[in-house]
């Protein structure tokens, strides 16, 4: 059985799944309105068709708010779940409430172990982008994104922290604390290569946008010089368009071998088909755009897309 945050994200991921290939193969035939509402930031749609939509286009830069609400809800949520855990706090009733309305959720799905682990590798990631974004990327101010763009961003991270959360024990089912299961053999086996490809992810990530801003940014003084696209070049860019996308899939993927719920692989779909299709999208616009963009370059997958 299927819950709202099930049928949310698998309806996104399809939808983009699917928009995405028509664009990519058939894209003299997609109306403009649909174009224009799907590609956003550099490779943006550039004809004259759907020009209504830009009543709801809102600055690229409002990405900044994805992160600062992350970081705010997770690290609260985190807090929270220290206390009921380790302090013998009760969940409160309306939480209780809210979690099962979301969720549908009788029993838990995982151990304190995994949400606790998996709650704090993903703080670690929002707050990690939060500083990204506030204070080392440069947002074109040209640059725009669709309304819905900002909304499924904010409702991303909205239900991660729940899916991780409220499938925990003392958040649904039995509050009994004698039979909740604290770890799971599965979870620590898992979590000695995960932390690490985790942080690795985090830290590759990180590396990529450091190349970004700094082809906008002045070597020597740091400042901001220019708004204009350039080719990046240095460590996964030598292989791969989007590196940062590419990381983004394996934070996912560790996330989700953590939390093998339903309702997390649904999420999990989700963000594979907007990081692939993304991807795409980018890869064809830096081959479109710079005519000595590298030939050997992929996507998003070395060697395979």
């Amino acid at each position: 059985m299927f819950n709202i945050i099930d049928i949310g994200f698998l309806g996104l991921a399809i939808t983009v799944a699917f928009t995405g290939f028509l664009i990519n193969n058939f894209e003299k035939h997609v109306p403009a309105f649909i174009i224009k509402g799907f590609r956003y930031g550099s490779f943006a749609y550039q004809g004259n068709g759907g020009n209504f939509l830009q009543v709801i286009e809102i600055p690229k830069a409002f990405y900044r708010h994805f992160y600062s609400f992350s970081s705010l809800f997770s690290s609260i949520t985190l807090i929270y779940s220290t206390l009921v855990y380790f302090y013998g706090y009760e969940v409160h009733s309306y939480v209780m409430i809210a979690l099962k309305l979301l969720l549908e959720q009788e029993r838990p799905s995982v151990s304190v172990l995994a949400s606790m682990a998996a709650l704090s590798l993903l703080t670690i990631q929002c707050i990690k982008r939060c500083y990204e974004t506030y204070c080392m990327q440069v947002f074109a101010k040209s640059s725009k994104m669709n309304l819905s763009h900002y909304i499924a961003g904010l409702g991303h991270y909205f239900a991660v922290i729940v899916a991780i959360i409220g499938q925990a024990p003392l958040f649904c089912g039995d509050q009994n604390r004698d039979k909740i299961v604290w770890a799971d053999l599965k979870t620590v086996i898992l979590l000695i290569p995960g932390v690490p490809i985790f942080l690795w992810a985090v830290y590759e990530q990180y590396q990529t946008n450091v190349i970004f801003a700094n082809l906008r940014k002045d070597k020597k003084s740091g400042q901001v010089v220019t708004e204009e696209h350039k080719i990046p070049h240095g460590r996964l860019f030598e292989k791969i368009s989007s590196p940062h996308r590419f990381c983004e899939i394996i934070l996912y993927t560790v996330l989700l071998s953590i939390i093998p719920t339903k309702t997390f692989f649904c999420i999990f779909l989700w963000v594979l088909c907007n990081q692939i299709q993304t991807a795409i999208q980018a890869h064809g616009w830096y081959n479109k755009t710079f005519k000595n963009y590298p030939t050997d370059r992929h996507a998003i997958f070395q060697g395979v897309l």
